[in-house]
């Protein structure tokens, strides 16, 4: 038997008042109703079979939806989307589900652009942290990506994050209803091993929330989403992915969660832990887990509560974080675009980048200690300026006439550095390395640091801000591509002292 069509203002099960239909999905159409027993609005899925489907398909497809009911009925968590009820309509089931007024992420990066990494890190903890309770009660999610990803909007619930669609989950226990073969979930966010027809476990769930948040940082995922959809599967199961160039502070813990074999990822417990001590204040992840992300601020800091992600070096309490820059969020599809042309031409040469969140210097650690042990200008020991190449067009900056201790720099010592460092860096790249920290180091080559900034045609920096006897600074880069396209960010830098005693750059990163 099947319904009739659905519309505004119908009854369903003589409690559910349909308002306006909100989306859809692969099992049917989400509607926002009106719960005329309790007087609240909910979500409700109307379950469609397939067009032309026979009875077995349709049956089969009831019975999924019954077991979404059921899985999700499971959970209660801050981060997840509850499930309140099943209720049947002349013989299909209707899911009854809470009603979080938002968007996707994905309709966040479809219309705002990227996201810093302060708020991808705090986003994917939340969610994290809903899927550690999900994978706790026996359930794989299976289809984590943007879009099943919500924030919200609106009073009381502005900046909440949920995930939500459990439709293709699966409960340990639970009859598999899918047929034999057949892959579930979306191919660009799926893990290697659902690619090559493996059952999904929690591992393949902590694959997917990493591809989703480095889809937030670099615009795409980490296989692309080039060709149709069975030419996306091959590439998914090659588990070759696309090396990182955005995503600063999140290279290593997104690297590690990619990670080709399944064995080799961490819990969904760990990457919550890991993901929340990046953006923690004081070490107090719980003020992560709760803070609400303010994606449409406009103003000095869109995410609430949280600091930007610290580097190596604290940032000093005394100077407040910098605010990011205006355009980025407009510019967004722009330099979407100029990422993805960028990562075409470096494609050709055989390299990758680091992101410019590390001032170029993110970047895969399975790619740079070899290749920064192979060049012939690095060393395990802290580089001397001496040992800078002879053919820059200026003689090598220094910082100060005596080697000061880290707390006796001075604040015009530390702008001097910046100024002298920022000059060399597309002027003569392999003598701004030599100026390189070892935890820049560890994240990039030389070979890929100079490549980076081979992209740039100028580098400026301005409105330096240092503090004596602080290692920390802030400044505002404005960079030129070599097409001519300019952008402006904001950048905290943390320096290091090497043993002869000269300032080092560390880390940089955009803030």
């Amino acid at each position: 038997m099947t319904s009739p069509p659905s519309s505004s203002g119908r009854l369903v099960a003589d409690r559910y008042r349909l308002l306006s239909q909100i989306g859809g999905g692969g099992m049917g159409t989400v509607w926002v109703a009106r719960d005329e027993l309790l007087g609240r609005d909910v979500a409700v899925k109307q379950v469609l079979p397939p067009a032309n489907a026979d009875p077995h398909e349709a049956e089969q497809q009831r019975q999924r939806a019954l077991r979404e009911g059921r899985i999700a009925a499971r959970l209660t968590h801050p981060h997840a989307i509850s499930v309140y009820d099943v209720a049947v309509e002349a013989g299909q089931p209707w899911l009854v589900m809470e009603y979080l007024p938002s968007r996707s992420l994905a309709a966040v990066l479809a219309e705002d652009g990227l996201l810093r990494v302060d708020q991808v890190a705090q986003i994917g903890a939340q969610v994290a942290d809903a899927l550690a309770a999900t994978h706790a009660a026996g359930i794989v999610h299976r289809d984590v990506k943007p879009a099943n990803v919500l924030i919200g909007e609106g009073p009381r619930v502005e900046g909440l994050v949920k995930i939500t669609d459990f439709g293709i989950s699966h409960a340990s226990g639970d009859v598999t209803l899918t047929q034999t073969g057949q892959i579930t979930g979306t191919p660009a966010f799926l893990s290697p091993e659902v690619a090559q027809g493996h059952e999904p476990t929690p591992a393949s769930d902590v694959f997917s929330l990493a591809a989703t948040l480095y889809t937030c940082l670099e615009g795409a995922p980490p296989f692309g989403m080039q060709g149709n959809s069975l030419q996306q599967l091959h590439k998914v199961a090659s588990g070759q992915i696309d090396p990182p160039q955005r995503c600063g502070a999140l290279t290593r813990p997104l690297l590690a969660m990619l990670a080709a074999d399944p064995a080799a990822r961490p819990s969904m417990l760990e990457v919550r832990d890991e993901l929340a001590s990046l953006v923690a204040r004081d070490g107090d992840t719980t003020t992560v887990l709760m803070a609400r992300t303010d994606l449409r601020s406009s103003g000095p800091q869109r995410t609430q509560t949280l600091p930007p992600v610290p580097s190596t070096t604290p940032q000093p309490a005394a100077a407040p974080p910098p605010p990011p820059p205006a355009e980025r969020r407009r510019r967004g599809g722009l330099w979407i675009l100029i990422g993805a042309l960028v990562a075409l031409v470096l494609l050709v040469g055989g390299i990758w980048l680091g992101t410019r969140g590390d001032g170029g210097a993110s970047a895969s650690q399975g790619t740079t200690s070899s290749s920064a042990a192979s060049t012939s200008s690095s060393s395990s020991a802290p580089t001397t300026e001496s040992q800078a190449p002879t053919t820059t067009s200026e003689p090598p900056p220094t910082t100060s006439s005596a080697p000061p201790a880290a707390g006796d720099v001075k604040a015009k010592d530390v702008e001097k550095f910046l100024r002298d460092y920022h000059a060399l860096v597309v002027r003569d790249p392999e003598a701004a390395w030599q100026r390189t920290g070892p935890t820049l180091r560890n994240s990039i080559s030389e070979q890929n640091y100079v490549a980076f900034w081979s992209r740039f045609k100028d580098v400026k920096l301005s409105d330096v801000h240092a503090e004596d006897g602080s290692l920390t600074a802030t400044g505002q880069l404005e960079f030129r591509g070599q097409d001519g396209s300019r952008q402006t960010e904001q950048h905290q830098f943390t320096l290091v002292v090497g043993d002869d005693g000269q300032l080092l750059m560390d880390s940089d990163v955009a803030v």
